[in-house]
């Protein structure tokens, strides 16, 4: 059995834009702060959770407390939800992202797991607006679970491996993303990674990297094609 683990924003969903705009006026408008780097790829953990950290750690001296945590992540899902609503095109499936979900969890020598720095609610959200179904997959972990990618993703293995009552070795462990961020946590978790094309991965030649999800059975030993 192989573990192939998708990230989110950018990988399955077309979303990258709207929601680094929705995020960064969710900070202004719940914390107050204003003037911070919204290049999010620059900060140390590029989650939802630990960018939010870095901030009010360099600002107040402190990381942020669940009633803040809950505050932001409802107004970031109302900004998210009234710009889905203003324009519909702002969330979208990645090309055949939603088949390709579809046809992985039908593979019995696959488990299909989700590994995102975005929030639960906000990450099930965008999803559902793509119409991509992740009911077949085997766990999901998200910006609640940890701050740093690599324990992000390493939860979701965590979960798998319960699920399967077995420990996976890293060489069956397969992350898809599309950020240097992601390339970067499959090096520190000794796990293959696939890029999704794109410019952020444009300065990484010697990787897996694909254009459409046709050609990712290829990769993964997947039984069908995408249709």
């Amino acid at each position: 059995m192989k573990y192939i683990i998708f990230d989110i924003d950018g990988t399955l969903t077309d979303t990258t834009e709207i929601d680094d705009q929705c995020f960064t006026q969710a900070i202004e408008d719940t914390f107050g702060f204003y003037d911070f780097e919204t290049n999010y790829g620059h900060y140390k953990n590029t989650t939802d959770s630990g960018i939010i950290d870095q901030l009010f750690r360099e600002r107040l001296g402190r990381s942020y407390n669940p009633e803040e945590q809950h505050k932001f992540i409802l107004h970031f899902c109302n900004l998210l939800e009234q710009a889905y609503k203003n324009n519909p095109d702002c969330i979208r499936e990645i090309s055949k992202a939603a088949k390709i979900i579809e046809l992985l969890c039908q593979q019995e020598h696959l488990s299909i797991g989700l590994a995102t720095g975005g929030w639960r609610e906000s990450a099930l959200f965008k999803l559902r607006c793509a119409g991509i179904n992740i009911d077949g997959c085997t766990a999901a972990s998200f910006a609640q679970d940890a701050m740093a990618r690599q324990d992000i993703i390493g939860h979701t293995i965590r979960r798998m491996n319960v699920k399967h009552h077995r420990e996976q070795h890293v060489s069956d462990i397969v992350y898809i993303g599309d950020g240097n961020w992601d390339y970067l946590a499959t090096i520190e978790l000794g796990i293959r990674f696939i890029g999704i094309e794109n410019k952020r991965l444009a300065h990484l030649n010697d990787i897996i990297k694909i254009a459409d999800y046709d050609d990712l059975h290829q990769h993964i030993g997947m039984m069908q094609h995408i249709d």
